[in-house]
């Protein structure tokens, strides 16, 4: 079984399909753990590489695996997804991350220059909300039941406390200052539907973040697009990713 080990001592499995240029999916875990939504991200996971793996070397992997409650932080976890590709025999990978992996993805960037196409989406790489998700993580950290009134099961309960880790160690962090050490080419779609909410209250305007600073954002080299009419959700459909992050990789990577 090809695992890597994480900084916290622990296994981080990993799978690699294909050949081509490394592309590294975050978000398509291909052992996700047991929750309502397993049978979606599993058929997910294999649409991804499906639609790739015929012409580039993708990497999944389960991350984070068991929690990491007090080292959840950028450097740790940069640490363990250079420590995959390693693991993985892959030197120089592009990224694709949605929400968190696309935090994660900037995170990597930022911290190595193996990084050579960073597609950050569901997320604004410039007006992140990193104060808002962290009121929101600790928010979560206490919840014991989801949106439909069912008991959240003890093990995805145990993964919430490490995100308010992260994101306090996110205090401070300039995005848009951060923006002139990143140099490879980079995509970000978003839903234009997209909120974060918290029962009725609103905690973040993905969609509308990204639209106010597109102008810029564009005037840094990105690519980017929101998408008319798609929730959180509805953007990290597979037949919403698939062709927005080929025609990226096709047009930045593959002739590499």
């Amino acid at each position: 079984m090809p695992v890597a080990v994480a900084h916290d001592g622990g296994e981080t499995y990993f799978e690699v399909h294909g050949e081509g240029p490394a592309v590294v999916l975050f978000n398509a875990d291909p052992r996700p753990p047991d929750h309502p939504l397993r049978d979606h991200a599993v058929r997910f996971a294999e649409s991804m590489v499906e639609g790739l793996g015929d012409r580039y070397r993708v990497v999944l992997m389960s991350y984070p695996g068991r929690p990491k409650d007090r080292t959840f932080t950028p450097d740790n976890i940069s640490d363990d997804m250079l420590r995959v590709v390693d693991a993985a025999g892959v030197d120089e990978f592009a990224w694709w991350g949605y929400s968190f992996g696309g935090v994660v993805g900037m995170q990597v960037a930022l911290r190595t220059e193996r990084v050579t196409a960073l597609a950050m989406t569901g997320f604004p790489p410039i007006g992140g909300p990193y104060a808002e998700m962290l009121r929101y993580s600790r928010a979560l950290a206490g919840v014991e039941v989801d949106a439909f009134g069912a008991a959240i099961p003890e093990a995805q309960r145990g993964q919430l406390p490490q995100f308010v880790t992260f994101y306090e160690a996110m205090a401070g962090f300039d995005d848009r200052a951060a923006q002139e050490r990143i140099t490879c080419p980079r995509l970000c779609f978003v839903g234009g539907e997209d909120r974060v909410t918290a029962g009725t209250e609103l905690i973040t305007d993905i969609g509308g973040t990204v639209r106010r600073h597109q102008d810029e954002l564009e005037a840094l080299g990105w690519s980017v697009e929101v998408v008319p009419g798609l929730d959180h959700f509805g953007a990290m459909a597979a037949d919403v990713v698939l062709p927005r992050l080929s025609g990226f990789l096709d047009h930045h990577v593959g002739s590499r």
